[in-house]
């Protein structure tokens, strides 16, 4: 979809009628559970590669979005060029493929090797010249009507297990923690920057929190992928994650996680981090190894401090029961039903019976 046959009235009614609902949410003055539906990522995959499709598919995607009922809006485009961006910048190469999502490959055998490590400058940092390229892009063909949020930036942590081989570096996490801490300082300290380089590119139409929720004005923080919150024992996350996320989180704000997989071993380590906005998670099929939500709803029973993320499908929301009676706040993110009259009818329903 071109933006000329994207439907902006409707978005931007849309977006003015949720607005106050989704400000309002984050900042803890209004609901405590917000429920939305969000069709799955179209564009995260080797589209990324070219702009004018990027820019078309998130189009189409925010236009399909509507079609469903929800507290929030998706209102905002992303930047997407793949989870290895960061460490690319540090000498990571690149793989595209017309085939799948961009990867990157590990090039650190050991720590040793980390004193020597620079970040590339912008000039010859192909991926984020990119990223900013195409925040340029998205501005000047939307006129600058719909947000836009960061790329999708991975943790430190995340990042540096894609440079460094895996086996060293999750050992070094746990017994050597301070032999990797030069490579994520040197990690965090990029992130912060370039998410300021990219806040400043967007301007007035900046969006948060990020990639793996609904983003919109007036949300404090940024979005980190973290998905070696599924791996890192909590020792090993307290040691060699924790710290860069508070550093971040001084930085904007605030700092909301997401990590795919099973990671309620983490919890407990995850919520003592300072400036922690929200984490998400997933506790169905939709991941393939989801969160028991038993044992979810147990770990967040009296933390209404923090927002919990939740991703199910619209058609197993009974699920979310034992969450909802803990008195958490809940930002529930329903994968839809492919049939939006069949998708709503089963959202009213449940927010009927359950809110």
């Amino acid at each position: 979809m071109d933006f000329k046959h994207f439907p902006i009235e409707k978005y931007l009614r849309l977006r003015e009628e949720r607005s106050a609902f989704f400000k309002s949410f984050f900042d803890g003055t209004g609901a405590r559970i917000a429920v939305s539906q969000r069709p799955s990522y179209q564009f995260t995959g080797p589209i990324c590669r070219y702009r004018e499709e990027q820019l078309e598919n998130e189009l189409e995607y925010i236009a399909l979005s509507m079609r469903y009922h929800s507290d929030i809006l998706l209102q905002a485009l992303e930047p997407w060029l793949g989870v290895g961006i960061y460490a690319a910048g540090f000498g990571a190469k690149y793989i595209w493929s017309d085939k799948t999502a961009p990867q990157t490959l590990a090039f650190i055998k050991d720590p040793s090797q980390i004193a020597s490590l620079k970040l590339k400058r912008l000039s010859e940092w192909e991926e984020m010249s990119e990223v900013l390229a195409r925040i340029r892009y998205f501005k000047q063909q939307t006129s600058g009507q719909i947000g836009i949020t960061l790329t999708d930036t991975q943790s430190p942590n995340d990042t540096a297990s894609l440079m460094m081989d895996a086996a060293e570096f999750f050992a070094d996490c746990l017994e050597e923690p301070e032999a990797v801490a030069p490579l994520l300082d040197m990690i965090t300290q990029a992130i912060i920057d370039y998410s300021r380089i990219q806040i400043e590119e967007i301007g007035d139409v900046f969006c948060t929190p990020g990639h793996s929720t609904i983003s919109g004005f007036g949300a404090d923080g940024i979005m980190l992928s973290c998905d070696n919150l599924a791996i890192l024992s909590p020792a090993a996350f307290a040691a060699a994650e924790a710290p860069y996320l508070e550093r971040i989180a001084a930085a904007f704000g605030g700092v909301h996680v997401h990590s795919c997989g099973r990671y309620t071993h983490n919890l407990t380590e995850l919520m003592k981090v300072k400036g922690l906005q929200m984490f998400d998670c997933c506790i169905d099929a939709g991941d393939p190894n989801p969160n028991d939500p038993e044992k979810l709803t147990e770990l967040v029973r009296g933390h209404s401090d923090i927002i919990v993320q939740v991703r199910v499908s619209v058609h197993r929301a009974h699920l979310l029961k034992p969450l909802i009676d803990s008195g958490a706040r809940l930002n529930i993110l329903f994968g839809p039903d492919r049939d939006p009259i069949v998708s709503n009818r089963l959202f009213e329903s449940f927010k009927d019976k359950y809110l």
